[in-house]
C-alpha cells in the first residue's frame, strides 16, 4: 500500500450570469485546472511527485481570484491537457493499492464533481482527510485549521521555492505535516 496526498486548484466562472455557467451550471462550480499529488510510502517518505496543470473547457477565462491566487496565467493552460487526460494519468501515477490523502473535504468533492462532469469512469481510491486527523489528534473538535498553522505547530517551514496556493507545492506540505501526526 502507498498513499497519494493530493491538492487541487479550480477555476470558477467569472459570473454567475455569464453563458458559460449557464451552459454548465450546477453539474460544475468549480473547474480544475491544478493537480499536484505527492506518493508516499507506508512510512510516509516522499517517492515521487506529480504536477499537472489542465486545460479548461468550461470556464475558459481565469476567473482574476484565481489568477491571483495561484499564479496561474491563461498561457500556462494553453498546452495543457484537458480533465480526462489529465485524470488518466494523475490515476496511472497513483497506481493499484493507493490511498488518496487531503488536507479538507473540499479537494475530493471537487474531484468527484469534475469527474462526474466529464463523464469519466474511473474508481478513485479510497480518501481520508488529513485536516481531520489533524484536528482528531490535537482535540481541535470541529474546528477546521489551516494548512499553514498546522505547519507553525509541527515545526514544518515553509520553503522559499515552494509558495501556498499551488496544488504541487501544498500536497508537499500536507506530506510534511502527515510524516509530523503521531
Amino acid at each position: 500500500m502507498h498513499y497519494i496526498v493530493m491538492d487541487l486548484e479550480w477555476n470558477q466562472p467569472v459570473s454567475f450570469h455569464s453563458s458559460a455557467y449557464k451552459a454548465i451550471g450546477d453539474q460544475l462550480l468549480f473547474e480544475i485546472i491544478q493537480i499536484g499529488a505527492i506518493k508516499l510510502d507506508e512510512q510516509f517518505q516522499i517517492q515521487e511527485e506529480i504536477n499537472l496543470l489542465v486545460a479548461p473547457t468550461h470556464y475558459k477565462r481565469l476567473h482574476p481570484y484565481v489568477r491571483r491566487m495561484t499564479h496561474i496565467t491563461q498561457t500556462d493552460l494553453e498546452d495543457a491537457p484537458v480533465f480526462t487526460d489529465a485524470m488518466a494519468q494523475f490515476l496511472s501515477f497513483c497506481g493499484g493499492d493507493a490511498v488518496l490523502l487531503t488536507w479538507g473535504a473540499d479537494d475530493v468533492s471537487v474531484l468527484k464533481q469534475n469527474v462526474d462532469c466529464f463523464s469519466c469512469d474511473c474508481p478513485l481510491p479510497k480518501t481520508c482527510n488529513i485536516q481531520r486527523y489533524y484536528a482528531d489528534v490535537f482535540k481541535l473538535g470541529n474546528s477546521q485549521k489551516a494548512l499553514k498553522t498546522a505547519m507553525e505547530q509541527l515545526g514544518v517551514a515553509e520553503e522559499e521555492d515552494r509558495a501556498f496556493h499551488d496544488a504541487l507545492h501544498d500536497a508537499y506540505y500536507t506530506a510534511r505535516v502527515l510524516a509530523k501526526l503521531p
